[in-house]
């Protein structure tokens, strides 16, 4: 009977030194699993401290300042950016605008004549018509574009009323000559049968960019601007000035003029499409623009104003900044967020550890009770087998 319950004793021992070797093996797979995300730890906070973003430059007059990059800062008109940007999206090719400016390229068919686009941008596209019920072909220059019609013929002079009634004051007593001498031109040559296509196109332009000359702009704007609410106005210069704009054109030819250049830049690259509002502004949108920058998904183009080469041109961050006044900078805010969160995960996996390592030892300190009682068991076994057995020899 007392070898019976020794032996039972030690398989309970045995079965007991089993699990506590289990329960060993699994804490070990846990402090290597801690291990390697330590490693991983260290590695995110080592990319943090490689990470940088790009930034744009503006300027109050007196000093140059860097603001981060996104969709907004790099293409909503501002005053007091350096220089203007257009994103090109590799894909397709096209220019990535604001849900304003795709609306009315894509929908309102003001993908013709870069001054009604320029106009509608302002918010004046319900403005220079006296006729009622808005119009668009009679927006701009309309059948006279630079491509015609689907057939590519150039039809008759079309401006809309605000550009005729600022014509007839520009030309009133045979004021502004050379303007009269380019709109009878105009209109000679779209009358003859033997005119190309081209040579109308030339004059059409010529005319065009002198009506919208410096000198001529305010008084277009006035046109523009008039208040039109009396249905029976047929005269612009009767009515009274919508008092939601400048007096002075001046204040407003500077975003005016960025309108141009976007209009030219989306004909240039063949259409726009709207960007995603997410990637607009904020932390989330520069993320987005350093994330689509390096990835190729976006190209930059800028504008250049200077000498003879006007116009847009690709550039990239890498390009000397006094030429694009981009640069590229530490994310010194995403390091310190990552230093938070290294060192507060860091101090989690540590506890962890500890915590295992203290198991570990009580599991070693009842693995070697057990071990001694285990031994000793076996001591009294082997006794009483000698006793036992004794008797037959």
């Amino acid at each position: 009977m007392g070898m019976a319950a020794s032996q039972a004793r030690l398989l309970t021992i045995t079965g007991r030194m089993h699990d506590t070797e289990y329960k060993a093996q699994n804490i070990m797979n846990q402090k290597i699993a801690l291990g390697t995300r330590k490693d991983d730890l260290y590695k995110d906070y080592c990319d943090a401290l490689d990470a940088t973003k790009i930034q744009v430059a503006y300027t109050d007059g007196i000093k140059q300042s860097y603001v981060d990059a996104t969709f907004s800062t790099l293409c909503k008109y501002d005053k007091n950016r350096c220089t203007d940007y257009a994103l090109i999206d590799s894909n397709s090719g096209k220019v990535l605008v604001n849900a304003d400016a795709a609306r009315l390229y894509n929908e309102e068919g003001f993908d013709t004549d870069k001054y009604a686009f320029a106009w509608a941008m302002l918010g004046m596209e319900d403005m220079g018509t006296w006729s009622g019920e808005r119009n668009i072909d009679s927006i701009g220059i309309g059948t006279c574009n630079e491509t015609g019609d689907e057939n590519g013929n150039i039809g008759d002079l079309v401006l809309s009323e605000a550009e005729e009634k600022a014509y007839e004051i520009l030309t009133a007593d045979g004021g502004n000559s050379e303007l009269s001498s380019l709109y009878e031109e105009v209109n000679t040559i779209l009358a003859d049968s033997n005119s190309t296509n081209a040579e109308k196109r030339d004059v059409l332009n010529k005319f065009r960019e002198k009506l919208y000359s410096n000198s001529n702009m305010q008084t277009l704007y006035d046109c523009m601007r008039l208040d039109k609410d009396d249905e029976n106005n047929t005269d612009p210069m009767n009515g009274e000035f919508d008092g939601t704009y400048p007096d002075n054109f001046d204040e407003l030819k500077p975003e005016f003029d960025y309108y141009i250049h976007l209009f030219e830049c989306i004909q240039q690259a063949g259409g726009c499409i709207d960007v995603n509002t997410v990637a607009e502004d904020g932390n989330t949108g520069n993320e987005w623009f350093n994330q689509m920058i390096n990835s190729g998904a976006i190209t930059i183009q800028v504008y250049n104003d200077r000498g003879t080469n006007k116009g847009w041109s690709d550039t990239s961050v890498g390009t000397t900044i006094t030429d694009n006044h981009l640069q590229e900078v530490k994310d010194e805010a995403d390091l310190k967020k990552a230093e938070a969160t290294y060192e507060y995960e860091l101090g989690i996996v540590n506890d962890k550890d500890k915590k295992f390592d203290q198991d570990l030892q009580k599991l070693e300190t009842e693995r070697n009770s057990l071990k001694t009682e285990m031994d000793a068991i076996k001591t009294i076994i082997k006794d009483n087998q000698d006793r036992t057995f004794n008797t037959f020899n």
